[in-house]
């Protein structure tokens, strides 16, 4: 958020204490937001984590000379970049120096950014050493009790400056390291070995979350749980955990520990990723924490039933079917691109995920799909699984972008036709995040998306540094095209990459005007939820009371999506006595669309592209 904004205290870039900055760019930018109806705000995971230096001297960040990145890193000195190591340039000076000539057959810009990225300031977090204890290089400080306290300053600036409760990021399901003789394996100097998920052949420790598995299924591991969550909400006032890879957690250790942390705060509430996989899939050892198991426990999960429709294909598609797999949000048949890779009935059924995902994937919401054929949202198919897993929307997280993948921006540019102008981009960006942000389902958005923010292409980026993660509010930059993203997880892709920078060229390029029109697209979608209390219904009931979708089944006007919501007596008490209803019509072509709703003649006029 602030690590190189020169608005922030130079000594507190990069710190918990930048968001006590009330004047500096970022912290503006948040409190418009939460002003416009925002209501939290995610920290990726804040406490102690192995992957970077808590020493500040034995870290380089981009906006330090070269020089130091060759004392704290030698072995630059042996590659090309070695002559950078006695000139004055910045690690950022030299990177624009190598942008001029990077190129497929010579990508110089990730190559050195994999130099630098082991000993920067940058990383996701997703590697835990100590689960209780705020991480020492967000605070000026990281010896003794003052990282405490800039966290504890941190959160309170969030709430009472800001406006916006705390989401912590949680990481109870793997360890940095294990065994009694790594020094970052902090539980197996406790006793070694129980605290790990083992192979109950091999005897050794199972990794399928990338790392060495916890066993949260263990009782001291769950305790350990716990008592952690206990103490973030209670000592340092957290509103909301976030778990990463939740499905290899048991359903029962998350509802136990969501108790515990109710008796300090019972507006407290949990979400997180309930991916079914690796050793633990199928219920193998226990019942999961897993999008299907979920249902009425108001638990939230994350969905990627309206993030593939709106985005087009899977997070892993490479290669052409990465731009001829169109979404809803980016011109799936309507406006096919020069590969024409998606057919009617394929976008069509994209739309009912779509619709599904905006009356909050709820598995017993009755939906008319696009055979005509009246089905429960069990029984609409996402690829071989029931697209509805809900009982209530507050059990779904509703996105189109997050730090996982390509950002927004990104992965439309990879799939929009290319003589396509810069202002209709815009505008798909914004009918994406329109059917996660106006539906009932949580939103969840991810941060830059209203500055139209690009990773150049990067597809994984969780320790590649501030050139491909850096974000800018002064809204001059959206870091568009600042090199190929790294070769081991987007080399594969690296002609398709460069026939779309130049082939889209300025297109893909927004300025100023551009990323300002995105920010009040973005304010006025979070304003109209926070208004109109008919989209946060919560209760799966209500919705299925409530809310329906017309045009649908066979004879529906392709790429039009129009949700009604009733507020009449006949679904029950009146929601917003200064409605008779709601309608939210999101029109994703190219054309002009008037629409008859049926509803005493009222005719709805949709010019393209609008909401």
């Amino acid at each position: 958020m602030s690590a190189h904004d020169q608005s922030v205290t130079a000594l507190h870039r990069g710190k918990f204490a930048a968001f006590s900055e009330k004047d500096s760019a970022p912290v503006k930018h948040l409190t418009e937001l939460a002003q416009s109806g925002v209501t939290h705000l995610h920290l990726l995971p804040v406490f102690d984590i192995v992957s970077v230096n808590e020493d500040p001297d034995r870290v380089a960040d981009i906006h330090e000379p070269f020089s130091k990145l060759c004392k704290v890193n030698p072995s630059v000195k042996s590659t090309e970049f070695a002559a950078h190591c006695t000139g004055t340039d910045t690690i950022a000076e030299v990177f624009e120096t190598l942008l001029a000539e990077d190129a497929p057959t010579n990508p110089q810009v990730q190559k050195l950014n994999s130099l630098v990225s082991g000993t920067d300031s940058f990383n996701w977090g997703y590697d835990p050493f100590h689960y209780t204890v705020p991480e020492g290089s967000y605070s000026t400080d990281p010896d003794g009790m003052t990282r405490i306290k800039e966290f504890r300053e941190m959160v309170m600036s969030i709430k009472r400056d800001i406006g916006m409760n705390v989401v912590m990021d949680v990481v109870y399901n793997h360890t940095n390291a294990v065994g009694p003789d790594s020094a970052h394996s902090v539980l197996d100097k406790v006793v070694p070995w129980y605290y790990q998920r083992l192979n109950p052949q091999s005897g050794g420790v199972e990794t399928s979350t990338c790392c060495s598995n916890t066993a949260p299924e263990n009782a001291m591991m769950a305790r350990l749980i716990r008592d952690s969550l206990v103490v973030w909400a209670k000592d340092y006032k957290i509103d909301s955990f976030r778990f990463d890879l939740m499905g290899h957690h048991p359903k029962a250790q998350i509802l136990d520990a969501l108790a515990a942390v109710k008796a300090v705060d019972p507006d407290t509430y949990f979400y997180g990723e309930g991916w079914n996989f690796g050793e633990v899939a199928n219920n193998a050892r226990f019942e999961q924490a897993i999008q299907a198991n979920m249902a009425g426990t108001g638990i939230g999960t994350f969905s990627d039933r309206l993030r593939d429709a709106v985005r087009g294909g899977g997070p892993f598609d490479g290669g052409d079917w990465l731009r001829a797999n169109q979404g809803f949000g980016n011109g799936a048949y309507v406006m096919p691109n020069d590969l024409e890779g998606v057919t009617k009935e394929a976008a069509l059924h994209s739309a009912d995920l779509v619709r599904l995902g905006m009356a909050g994937n709820l598995k017993d919401f009755v939906l008319t799909d696009y055979t005509g054929a009246k089905k429960r949202g069990s029984e609409v198919d996402y690829s071989g699984q029931p697209a509805g897993y809900a009982q209530d929307p507050t059990e779904v997280q509703n996105y189109v972008s997050k730090h996982d993948n390509q950002t927004l921006w990104d992965n439309n540019q990879y799939k929009i036709p290319y003589a396509t102008p810069v202002d209709i981009r815009v505008r798909m960006q914004a009918v994406s995040l329109a059917t996660a942000m106006l539906g009932q389902g949580v939103p969840f958005t991810h941060q830059g998306v209203e500055l139209l923010r690009s990773k150049s292409m990067q597809r994984d980026s969780y320790d590649s540094g501030d050139w491909y993660n850096r974000v800018d509010y002064s809204l001059q930059d959206n870091n568009w095209d600042k090199g190929l993203p790294r070769q081991d997880k987007d080399g594969g892709n690296y002609a398709l990459i460069q026939k779309v920078i130049d082939t889209d060229g300025s297109n893909a390029k927004p300025g100023n005007a551009q990323m300002a029109e995105m920010v009040s697209y973005y304010k006025e979608l979070a304003s109209l939820r926070a208004h109109y209390p008919l989209l946060t219904l919560g209760k799966g009931e209500e919705v299925i009371k409530r809310v329906s979708f017309l045009n649908t089944g066979r004879d529906q006007v392709p790429g039009l999506i129009v949700m009604a919501i009733d507020n009449g007596t006949a679904s029950g008490s009146d929601i917003d006595p200064t409605l008779d209803g709601l309608l939210v019509a999101i029109n994703a072509t190219n054309r002009d669309i008037p629409f008859d709703t049926g509803v005493s003649g009222l005719v709805v006029s949709l010019s393209k592209r609008q909401i």
